[in-house]
């Protein structure tokens, strides 16, 4: 292990709070209320005959294809182009889940799922200012959501802001939210900082708010990293792993921790593959060591 103190000279893999970067490129259903009734909008028989398709017809269409089908014939319900969306995500069609997404927005600016979703891709692309400008109505009290969805989006609104170094509107936009997912906002802010002690305090707290959180167990795990207790950290990053297999970042760090501080490339490389499983966003360039076959072995104390 370095020894205390000792800087990382990497760039951690953060957890986002409130399922607004989850580590999987598979976007979560929600609905208030599910899926829309087709009983009470639109009964497929009466639709079929109306749009020149009868209910066999739609019972051979692919998820995908009825989905599109039934956002035309239901151009007022947001679900079914967010349905779109799920689909084409998963189809790794991304800009035609971003356009479906989009479409959603358009039907229901105030339709929650979409906006998050939506919100989550342009934070992986780096497309920070757009993400902005789409949130703005929320901050501004523009469009109705019930408290727990202008939450989450006010929480993906502070992720933003922060990206883009505006610390500050971050922390004023935290400052607005519920008490447990400031916290959560509050911890990520800190993680990212270069105060150990103001990390330390944070993180604890959100963990005290959220104690099932992944995200918040991988921040924590962050914090304790940089405050050089490697094992500390990675009961944090293992914990995070538990409540979400599915979260990328906590592999990410547990391959820094493994490679700068265990000083096991091997181990490191296996953990760096188990990320890239689930994500292909590289910080820090790992892949060039880890993700190509045996890593480069590293004499104890140094550092990169």
């Amino acid at each position: 292990m370095r020894p205390r103190g000792t800087p990382v000279r990497h760039a951690l893999a953060l957890g986002a709070m409130l399922a607004l970067l989850t580590g999987c490129s598979v976007m979560h259903l929600g609905h208030s209320g599910g899926a829309p009734d087709v009983t009470a909008a639109t009964a497929p028989a009466e639709s079929g005959k109306k749009h020149g398709h009868d209910k066999a017809d739609s019972k051979s269409l692919d998820p995908l294809d009825e989905a599109r089908l039934r956002a035309q014939e239901q151009p007022n319900e947001p679900w079914w182009p967010y349905q779109e969306a799920t689909l084409e995500a998963k189809a790794g069609l991304s800009a035609q889940a971003e356009a479906s997404l989009r479409a959603s927005i358009a039907r229901d600016s105030g339709y929650a799922p979409a906006l998050t979703a939506l919100s989550r891709t342009l934070y992986e692309q780096g497309r920070h200012e757009e993400a902005i400008r789409m949130l703005a109505p929320v901050r501004e009290g523009r469009v109705t959501l019930s408290d727990g969805e202008r939450a989450t989006a006010l929480a993906g609104l502070a992720l933003h802001e922060a990206a883009l170094g505006r610390e500050a509107d971050a922390r004023a936009t935290a400052a607005g939210l519920p008490r447990d997912e400031a916290a959560g906002v509050s911890g990520y802010l800190a993680a990212r900082g270069t105060d150990h002690d103001a990390a330390d305090k944070a993180t604890q707290a959100a963990l005290k708010a959220s104690p099932s959180s992944a995200a918040s167990h991988n921040n924590r795990g962050i914090a304790l990293l940089r405050a050089a207790d490697a094992d500390g950290a990675e009961k944090e990053f293992l914990r995070a792993i538990e409540l979400d297999p599915m979260r990328a970042a906590p592999y990410y760090n547990l391959a820094i921790l493994q490679r700068w501080y265990r000083m096991d490339p091997a181990a490191a490389a296996i953990r760096f593959k188990q990320y890239w499983n689930l994500s292909h966003a590289d910080p820090d360039s790992l892949y060039a060591e880890l993700g190509r076959g045996t890593p480069t072995p590293v004499a104890e104390g140094t550092s990169k």
